[in-house]
């Protein structure tokens, strides 16, 4: 009976280690939120363009020979354009951190932000081009979502802003397995690859600077340690039931001494 005692009481332990909490399996807790709204300021922080940066620039207004040197669309009316239709087609930021455009030469883009750069643009087909308008879009916006995600890969971003929480649905989300209180973001600069967790079990996510991603970012969910409580409701029936068999021997077995 002793050794029985001792199954069932290191299969309890057994299974009170493998499991977590709610609050490692759910978003943003905060017990503030039960009764009243919250405000969460927004700490966004600004892009600036980087070498390898992909831009495309429409200028309207032009003739029609000098819409074709700008416009992608205007060289071929069939041309279909996807994303690498756009990459190709775009215009590149260069080791020197310029851009060549036709007519107007090398502009000078790099550590401006997309509306600057566009102002910049404006400002040099204005001294060649009369009632112009420039139209200026980074193509090369994507985020990188890998791990414990439905649909791990790389995502291209239309209107140059996601969050970190859009990102993740885009991925179709955190597995079960999915480490939500851990997840690594990794984001490139000229000094090199800065590496940091965010915690999704949080609220304090919400003001965080990295909240809002950027250009490049990676995003990685690692396996949870332990298993989600709810996935273990079956084994947990399993192993009662063997214990509850083994006992059943042993106490027949003892009986029979």
């Amino acid at each position: 009976m002793k050794l029985t005692k001792s199954v069932i009481a290191f299969a309890v332990i057994a299974l009170l280690a493998s499991c977590v909490g709610k609050r490692s399996i759910n978003y943003l807790h905060d017990s503030s939120l039960s009764n009243t709204s919250k405000l969460f300021p927004n700490r966004k922080f600004e892009y600036r363009i980087q070498v390898n940066d992909v831009f495309s620039i429409r200028v309207l207004g032009l003739d029609e020979a000098n819409s074709r040197l700008f416009n992608v669309e205007a060289t071929n009316s069939s041309l279909s354009l996807n994303d690498a239709a756009l990459y190709v087609n775009g215009f590149s930021v260069d080791k020197a951190g310029n851009v060549q455009l036709p007519t107007v030469g090398k502009v000078k883009m790099l550590g401006l932000t997309v509306g600057e750069a566009q102002e910049l643009v404006q400002r040099k087909i204005n001294d060649y081009f009369a009632n112009a308008t420039v139209i200026l879009k980074l193509v090369s916006f994507r985020v990188s979502v890998l791990g414990q995600v439905q649909n791990p890969g790389t995502y291209f971003v239309y209107n140059n802003q996601i969050t970190l929480l859009e990102a993740l649905s885009q991925a179709g989300g955190p597995s079960e397995m999915g480490d939500k209180r851990h997840i690594t973001l990794m984001r490139q600069s000229d000094q090199g690859t800065q590496a940091l967790y965010l915690d999704l079990g949080n609220t304090d996510v919400l003001s965080s600077e990295y909240y809002y991603l950027l250009p490049n970012d990676v995003i990685y969910v690692p396996a949870l340690r332990a298993r989600p409580q709810r996935m273990n409701l079956d084994l947990l029936g399993i192993l009662f039931a063997a214990i509850s068999a083994a006992a059943l021997v042993i106490t027949v077995v003892q009986n029979q001494k």
